[in-house]
């Protein structure tokens, strides 16, 4: 399984999608909490709406893409801050800050593909912090799976975190929600 994150869904930066690609230890599943790594700086959390690949996907054209995926997950992506900055200015791979074990909070239960359009809301210690609009995507669904098709064979099962429009520095003690079609996906504390 591949875990693909895009990084430039809701930012002006390149004209098509930019992403890398995260081991399966990074995923936190099953609500369990997060614990904030001692020795990688400030760690920021990037809540994100995740669509699972369905069937095998090579060079998909965009028409056919809708076909490639059945369900969407939450997410929180955890990277760390002040690394991540340290690997960019010395032209390093970012795989240190973005891809240590459990750096992805992901929801175990899912929704149907018909609930992103009404996107999801992130709730941190109760209160509604963000909105996760698909409408503001830079890059349509679609476009995101045939574009990676095209540079990497999909398989099932592949998941897809669409990128975030904001993110919040992770506290200690902090509990972290997301909802996505009518219910709570995902609900973890931060430790």
């Amino acid at each position: 399984m591949k875990i693909i994150s895009v990084i430039n869904n809701f930012s002006s930066s390149g004209s098509e999608p930019r992403w890398y690609i995260k081991a399966d230890t990074t995923l936190l599943r099953n609500n369990d909490a997060f614990y904030l790594p001692g020795n990688m700086g400030r760690i920021v959390a990037e809540p994100q709406i995740v669509v699972r690949i369905s069937r095998l996907a090579k060079c998909i054209d965009e028409r056919f893409a809708s076909r490639c995926c059945d369900a969407a997950h939450v997410a929180v992506n955890f990277t760390a801050e002040d690394m991540l900055d340290s690997l960019r200015a010395e032209g390093l791979p970012w795989e240190a800050a973005v891809g240590f074990d459990h750096s992805t909070a992901i929801s175990n239960d899912t929704v149907g593909i018909d609930c992103l359009a009404g996107g999801a809301r992130f709730f941190v210690d109760g209160t509604e912090q963000l909105r996760l609009d698909p409408g503001q995507m830079r890059f349509s669904i679609d476009h995101i799976i045939s574009r990676l098709s095209h540079a990497m064979t999909l398989r099932i099962g592949d998941l897809i975190l669409l990128g975030a429009p904001a993110r919040f520095d992770a506290a200690v003690g902090a509990n972290y929600r997301l909802s996505m079609g009518g219910g709570t996906l995902l609900d973890f504390d931060i430790k």
